[in-house]
């Protein structure tokens, strides 16, 4: 009888500390390695910082000349156009020639040198047949752009200051290959620059 008495004792003693170490509700807080997944998961649905490719910064005199190297490239639905407002910049060109028939020899001129960076201003304005040859923000550029020009037999291109809307391209999460197309593109138009940023959001 001394046996069994403390046996059940034992019993009731142990079913009694069971009940008091179980939290309300009937069920045990899961392990922590438990929730790992479940964080996992959010931390997958936060938005991740997208990355753009910006190349700029032209002026709204290279429009035309832009849209056809980005079509040529197959950019067309992969590139943004962003307009920076207007700015000062540093303009090499061969100031207008008495008519289209005048520029068009000029260029051929600029092609023999080996100068194909070039475009002819085709509109009303006091500029209507100049050669446009690149434009700079800063007169350091421009200064080491005509200096080049020189070299290659250039004589009549000058410098000169405009007010000008800006504008830039943006790419957004571009592609391998695409970088490369872009990266193609810069070297088509000195004084460009293509650099990496975050994305603005939209």
């Amino acid at each position: 009888m001394r046996t069994l008495f403390f046996l059940l004792l034992f019993v009731n003693l142990a079913f009694a500390t069971y009940i008091q170490l179980e939290p309300a509700g009937g069920s045990a807080a899961p392990p922590a390695w438990e929730l790992q997944p479940e964080k996992i998961k959010l931390l997958q649905a936060l938005p991740a910082s997208a990355t753009c490719l910006e190349w700029g910064t032209f002026v709204e005199a290279d429009l035309e000349r832009l849209a056809a190297a980005i079509a040529a490239h197959e950019l067309d639905d992969k590139v943004t156009r962003q307009e920076l407002g207007t700015a000062p910049v540093y303009w090499v060109h061969i100031p207008p020639l008495r008519s289209k028939r005048h520029a068009e020899r000029k260029m051929g001129e600029l092609k023999r040198l080996g100068i194909t960076h070039y475009t002819r201003v085709d509109d009303t304005s006091k500029w209507n047949n100049a050669i446009s040859m690149g434009f700079f923000e800063n007169i350091e550029d421009a200064q080491a752009f005509l200096a080049a020009l020189r070299k290659k037999g250039v004589r009549s291109a000058i410098i000169g200051a405009r007010n000008l809307k800006q504008v830039k391209y943006v790419a957004r999460s571009p592609e391998e290959n695409m970088s490369a197309k872009m990266m193609r593109l810069k070297e088509e138009f000195p004084g460009s620059e293509l650099k990496t940023a975050k994305c603005a959001n939209t």
